[in-house]
Parts: C-alpha cells; structure tokens; sequence
C-alpha cells in the first residue's frame, strides 16, 4: 500500500451536516486540505496585521515524514455552509506530551471562522468529540499542533504586525471560546522594546560586571557549523525542559524544527551569541530579524521569486525578535543573559532598527519577564490558552449519581 503523502490523507468518515446550511466535514484529500489552508485569506482579507502563514512551512507540518507524528495523531475540520468554508479546526493528540505530564489532555487548533456562534461551536464540538473518542480528558487550545508553532488567542495587541514566529487571531475568537464553557489555562506574553531610546545605565554596568568575571560573548561560527550544532543542539533542549508544554522529543526530531533544518542559511551571526567561560560555551542567544515585514508581503507564498525578495529587501527590515536564551544552571542569575540581550540590542541600534520583541514568555516565568522589562521592554501582547475538562461516558454517569 502506498504511504500517504499526508497525515490525514485517506481518514475514512461520514460528513455532518448540522442543518440545511452548514455541513462540518473531516479534511481526508489534498483538495480539502488545500481549502483548510486557504480559508484564513478570506477571514483576514480586511485585516492590516495578519501574516499568511507560507504554505511550504504549513503544509510542511501535516506531511507524512514529519517525525512529530510518529508520537502524535490528528483530524482536522472544514466547516462549510453554503458550499463555502467558512471555518476550521485540527484536534491534536500528542503522546509524548500525555506521557510527560501524566495527563489525558488534547490539543485544538488552526482555529479560524467567520463571525458565527453557531459555526464556532461545532468546529469545537467536533475537535472535542474526536479527542474523547480517544480517551482524552481535557481540551486546551489554541495549540497548533505544538506549543513551539503557535499557541493563544490574542487577548491584548490586536494593532500589531506580529513579529516572526508571531500569531494574529480576531478578538471574536475569545468570545467562541468563552460561550464553549472554556476558561483560562495560561497566558502567555510579549514585551516590545523601543531601540530608539538609548539602552539603561543599569544595563551596562551588568555587563562591565560580567566581563570582570572572565565571560566572554562570542558570535556563532557559520564556518564551523556542525562542531556549534553538537553543543547547541543539547543546550537548546536542556532550555525548554521546566516550559510550560514541553515534550521530551529527541534531537532528530529537533533538528525539524523551529527552523533549525534551515538554520545554516538564516542564521545572523551577528545576532546569534553565543557565552563562554574559560574557553567552553555555556550560554546561547538565538535572536533574528523580523522577517515577518516581508513574509506579510509574500502572501503565503515562497518559491524562488519569494527567497530573491527577501534577499533583496532584508536591509529595510526595522526590527528584530529576541527567539530563545539558554544558560547552563550552575551559571544563571550572574548576568550573563543580561550580557547577551545587551550586544543584541547594540547591534540592532547600529542597524537602525526601531524595535524589538522579547517573548513569547508563559506569564509564570518571572524571572525571563523581569529579564526583559530590565532592557526597558514594556508589556503589549498577552495570547490566552484557554483549556475545557472533557467528560467522559462513565464520568457522565458518575456526575448525575452524585447530583442526585
């Protein structure tokens, strides 16, 4: 039998239809899949702040060989009515995430609709029956299949471009949510810096301090590319260890991810730093520019004429996104992330950059929140997980014993 070009490809299933008008149908062919993809250009047609997500990263995900779905399963959703698609959801089910936190908890995501209850609602409905045919317990979501691709309604910055790795949602989308009996799981959140205003005194004397102390920052070395990648590779992963929706995946499957497969071509090394200590690295800063300011201008699509654009427009782009920071423990808290984040942000300036993000963070991590509201970031973006205890048939019957 020939393997599926796609995950969900060849899902057998019988179509919903909800009333004369809308129809919830399981996304099984390339055609629909396609329709699932290019439905969020319709929602967002009159919105100034929406990225398209590039068609070769999303369909990337969903594909067969994609290492995630050997420990992962999903089903996605086309809501239809009228014989147009007016909304979507994918369930995820993760098991590497289940098995780590011990708890039966799917996933909902790729959400986008119209401004209709009634369609919002069975998108929820069907991504929430499927996960308890599966024996889950919970729904949290948004999660786009993986917390690292997306994760949140945007509660608070809807007048923003999103910065790179970024996400932009209707403010409708909390209010589906909320009339589905879902509540807040966590927020997470984005500090935005402004690079016009000189950097903090407090800032530069971190760094003096640290210095004395024989830290010293380097750039990552393009040229020694591999010999980098051993040592970063298992730091990166160290990293996301105590994060709020870490999975323990290996370093095979890392090297699929977050960009790290492209990372030889993308990498700023001038942006990319790296600590050391007598000779051995023991910290990392992975920062880049905003290339979302030219992917909004792609329109979802990449190829060859996507890459000459970038190549040619990418002195224009204006600000840069602090992505993640890794430290090893025995040398946290003596300034040396503050030594980093102030060599980026030295660098961006000479750029002539205007800003800069700092996040996303889970609202719980004080330590990286105070981190960067040190380099004058100001709180502006917050996304919401929101989560809904899925009722199983024998709990159901338990609940009604116990009310009676």
């Amino acid at each position: 039998m020939k393997k599926s070009r796609y995950i969900f490809e060849n899902q057998k299933t019988k179509d919903k239809k909800i009333d004369s008008e809308l129809t919830i149908s399981v996304v099984n062919t390339y055609f629909k899949f396609r329709e699932f993809y290019e439905m969020a250009f319709e929602i967002y047609k009159d919105n100034n702040f929406w990225v398209a997500p590039l068609w070769v990263d999303f369909s990337g995900f969903f594909k067969s060989k994609n290492l995630f779905w050997r420990h992962a399963k999903t089903k996605l959703f086309n809501a239809y009515k009228g014989g147009k698609v007016v909304g979507r959801i994918c369930a995820t089910i993760d098991d590497l995430y289940i098995n780590h936190i011990n708890k039966k908890i799917g996933f909902f995501g790729f959400f986008e609709c119209i401004k209709d209850k009634k369609v919002a609602k069975e998108l929820l409905k069907a991504a929430e029956g499927w996960l308890k045919d599966n024996g889950m317990e919970e729904m949290h979501g948004p999660i786009n299949g993986r917390v690292d691709i997306a994760s949140g309604f945007v509660i608070k910055g809807f007048k923003t471009v999103p910065f790179l790795i970024g996400y932009y949602s209707h403010e409708y989308y909390n209010d589906f949510v909320k009339n589905y009996k879902m509540h807040k799981c966590i927020d997470l959140v984005s500090y935005i810096i402004d690079l016009t205003k000189p950097i903090p005194e407090k800032i530069k004397q971190k760094v003096k301090e640290c210095e004395k102390k024989g830290i010293k920052i380097r750039n990552f070395s393009r040229l020694f590319f591999d010999r980098e990648m051993k040592w970063w590779l298992k730091k990166f992963l160290a990293v996301f260890k105590d994060h709020w929706g870490y999975a323990p995946f290996s370093v095979k499957e890392i090297k699929t991810r977050f960009g790290i497969k492209e990372l030889r071509w993308i990498i700023d090394s001038k942006l990319f730093l790296v600590a050391e200590y007598k000779g051995k690295p023991i910290g990392f800063r992975w920062t880049l520019p905003d290339y979302n300011l030219l992917f909004k201008d792609l329109k979802g699509k990449l190829g060859i004429r996507g890459i000459i654009y970038i190549l040619k427009n990418r002195k224009k782009i204006d600000r840069g996104r602090f992505i993640v920071m890794g430290i090893d423990k025995e040398y946290q808290g003596k300034g040396i992330g503050t030594c980093m984040n102030y060599y980026n942000l030295v660098e961006m300036k000479k750029r002539g950059y205007k800003s800069a993000e700092y996040g996303w963070i889970d609202e719980n991590n004080i330590g990286s929140r105070k981190a960067g509201e040190k380099l004058g970031g100001k709180l502006y973006k917050i996304y919401r997980v929101y989560k809904k205890k899925i009722y199983l048939k024998k709990q159901l019957i338990y609940k009604h014993i116990i009310h009676i």
